[in-house]
């Protein structure tokens, strides 16, 4: 990272954009890149680039759940037109009776039409099998296109996250591990600075040249996929992940340096996680923070002091219950366990706390929204919720 230079690395630029028509979004992609220096430089490092958006699950493209096609679309047509040859590629999350769902998701999200009408290529992570990289001692399985690819490109979405609070271009990467690797990961690492170690190694492993994130309609409250799509009007780009997502975060009203996986990355010098030493160009991050923009249940952690003790701090916790109204049995989240302590118990799942490690999986993938997060505390939960109804 540091043969990039520290100036260029801090640099994040920010456009507005209020709406996904094909045109506007082209424009303020295009200006976003021009402010952090353009792309013609990649050129240097081969024409083959692999595009990497957000695609969690098979939703369509209102529920903000994925990357937007007509962005996706409109970053596909600017490096083509450049001359490079456009991959497109991501794994989903979790899998319904031990079945990918990562074509479906790349298709239901309109990805998979929006590239091809771009002249891009499509990947399916979870059929191109893998390569290990070793990181810090640990050997990590990374889709094969993305080791192999010259030039990495993240294009994530301006989201919440209930289990590390922001996903953006760091922890977009994480779906270069295909299929239900992911969930051995989560097992492997069970706490949040474990697992933030390990986001900041695969990040390393994928060597991410730029970030373009989709920030014209984001994700509010308990993202990524159960939160609610919240116009924010954005377009942001820059050659430091890192420095994209403090920002990001930033303007969403997170503290970065409490978000594990930026002050992880920032810490081993994978980019500069600190505001004060990242030049933001184009509109100011003040003029642009949506008015009372929800955070995630446990974001509450995030402003304790750290003396207090660990039972205390368990009253203040989220954690997933599973809601019988909204539940279809679909076993999605048993299947999807990584501690497998989720069972099917008179027809719905029934979670085991004893064991469980709180990944929030269940809440991410369940496809239904039935897997809520509610606090131990129920004085706490009522107020929280009280608070969430009251904007």
């Amino acid at each position: 990272m540091a043969e990039k230079g520290l100036m260029i690395l801090s640099l994040v630029s920010i456009v507005r954009c209020k709406e996904y028509r094909e045109e506007a979004v082209e424009k303020a992609v295009r200006d976003a890149l021009k402010l952090t220096g353009g792309i013609d430089d990649l050129l240097k490092k081969g024409t083959d680039v692999l595009l990497k958006p957000n695609v969690l699950s098979a939703k369509p493209p209102e529920r903000a759940v994925t990357t937007h096609p007509v962005f996706v679309k409109a970053v596909v047509k600017i490096f083509s037109e450049k001359g490079f040859r456009v991959m497109v590629g991501d794994s989903s999350g979790g899998a319904i009776a031990g079945v990918s769902q990562t074509e479906k998701a790349l298709k239901v999200s309109g990805i998979y039409d929006a590239v091809l009408e771009a002249g891009g290529e499509v990947i399916n992570f979870d059929k191109t099998g893998t390569l290990p990289v070793n990181i810090n001692g640990t050997t990590y399985h990374i889709s094969k296109p993305v080791v192999e690819a010259p030039i990495v490109v993240s294009l994530p979405k301006f989201k919440t996250h209930s289990a590390t609070l922001y996903t953006g271009a760091v922890k977009n990467m994480y779906g270069c591990i295909p299929g239900l690797k992911k969930a051995h990961y989560h097992r492997v690492f069970p706490n949040p600075n474990a697992f933030s170690a390990a986001l900041g190694d695969i990040f390393q492993a994928c060597r991410v040249d730029l970030a373009v994130m989709d920030g014209v309609i984001g994700m509010e409250g308990n993202g990524p996929a159960a939160g609610n799509p919240r116009r924010v009007g954005i377009v942001m780009a820059s050659r430091d992940s890192v420095a994209l997502d403090t920002v990001a975060s930033y303007i969403m009203g997170f503290n970065p340096a409490k978000i594990p996986h930026i002050a992880e990355c920032s810490k081993r010098g994978l980019g500069v996680g600190r505001l004060n030493e990242i030049t933001v160009i184009g509109e100011k991050p003040e003029n642009v923070r949506p008015e009372n923009f929800q955070l995630p249940s446990n974001e509450l952690l995030t402003r304790l002091p750290s003396f207090l003790g660990r039972r205390v701090l368990r009253l203040l916790v989220a954690r997933p219950r599973v809601n019988p109204r909204e539940c279809t049995g679909c076993r999605v989240c048993v299947d999807n366990c990584p501690v497998k302590v989720i069972r099917m118990k008179r027809g719905y799942p029934e979670i085991d706390y004893r064991g469980c490690i709180e990944c929030l999986c269940c809440h991410e993938l369940c496809p239904k929204g039935a897997v809520e997060l509610k606090y131990d505390n129920p004085v706490l939960d009522f107020l929280m919720r009280f608070k969430r109804k009251s904007r």
